[in-house]
């Protein structure tokens, strides 16, 4: 077989490999999934968070930040939010966004409740430019990518309302038949495209956040020689617990050892990830390096979020493996704890 040849069928080989990964069946269902509650648990948590000052923020007492209200790249139609808005209108709206998320995480009606958090968390950081950074930015691309995948395929209400209408009720004929199901309106293997097609953008926005970073670090010096993780952890903005930031600090080796593995850990991922225990090496380097972002330099929402899309490098099968483990273990303490709830009342 010639060269040409040879190339002709490798590369049929590898466009029907593509093919059928893109049409056979949905893929990272349960990292999708997973992503969704922790997406809904950050933006419940963004709401509670910042409740005490969101007048001041983006409210009736942001007029501080009039000259420049609206002017971002998302104008028109995020100006859901105004700061010209009554208190107890502003207020309504910022509950609301709280329900989309506590909606979005509980998985009620997941793909309406994704897209409507998307929609107000952009009108609410778009009002005030200076109350926003790429951590938000990051969280807003990464959400609407994965408003095109399944997010209701486990841990949802939507997932639990399905699997009760599969089950019944019956047709009354008496036949034991069950009620057909409705027409699908959309072709399968259009939703299925749809989601891989998702889960690729998801994966290749995250390639882009870490090589674009790994790359500006390995340009510092600071990062060459090993020192870069000490000098944010002095800085009283990004030091929720001084304590802790100086036990870490004041280990030499520590410093040097997060700093290098930031580095090679963001470089490297993409590549990492194209074998099983590469990829074990990468997500556990990538999760502790949000991890420690989140604790020390107290940034959680923005870690939490990155780390919860990085979750759909993980294969379905661990996930299921891990969700049979912790319903193994749960089952029996929820049924202890009952028992001894009744032996307290009885």
């Amino acid at each position: 077989m010639t060269l040409v040849g040879s190339t002709v069928t490798a590369v049929g080989a590898l466009y029907r490999r593509g093919e059928e990964w893109m049409l056979g069946q949905k893929h990272a269902t349960y990292g999708v999934s997973a992503a969704r509650v922790v997406y809904g648990a950050v933006v419940v948590g963004f709401v509670a968070a910042n409740f005490g000052v969101r007048d001041f923020l983006w409210g009736p007492g942001s007029s501080w930040v009039s000259p420049i209200e609206h002017q971002t790249a998302w104008p028109f139609p995020f100006v859901f939010f105004s700061s010209a808005d009554p208190e107890w209108l502003f207020t309504l709206k910022f509950l609301l966004l709280g329900l989309a998320g506590l909606a979005l995480m509980l998985g009620w009606h997941s793909r309406i409740s994704a897209i409507v958090t998307l929609f107000l968390y952009i009108s609410l950081v778009s009002t005030n430019p200076v109350a926003y950074d790429q951590t938000d930015n990051a969280f807003r691309i990464l959400l609407f990518y994965f408003c095109f995948t399944d997010l209701s395929g486990h841990w949802s209400l939507d997932a639990r309302r399905r699997s009760r209408a599969a089950s019944g009720p019956r047709s009354g004929s008496g036949s034991g038949r069950r009620l057909s199901a409705p027409r699908r309106r959309i072709p399968s293997w259009v939703t299925v495209v749809l989601h891989n097609g998702g889960v690729i953008a998801v994966a290749l926005q995250l390639f882009i956040i870490y090589g674009i970073a790994g790359l500006a670090k390995v340009a510092g010096s600071q990062w060459a020689d090993g020192t870069a993780v000490y000098y944010p952890l002095q800085l009283d903005s990004l030091n929720p617990w001084p304590w802790l930031a100086q036990l870490v600090t004041a280990n030499a080796l520590a410093v040097n050892v997060a700093t290098y593995v930031s580095v090679y850990v963001e470089v490297f991922f993409a590549f990492l990830l194209l074998t099983r225990w590469t990829r074990i090496l990468a997500l556990i380097g990538i999760a502790g390096m949000h991890l420690g972002i989140a604790v020390l330099m107290g940034l959680p929402f923005f870690s939490f979020s990155m780390m919860a899309a990085d979750g759909i490098f993980i294969r379905d099968v661990t996930w299921q493996r891990a969700e049979t483990w912790v319903r193994r273990k749960a089952v029996p303490l929820v049924a202890r704890l009952r028992r001894n709830d009744l032996a307290r009342h009885v």
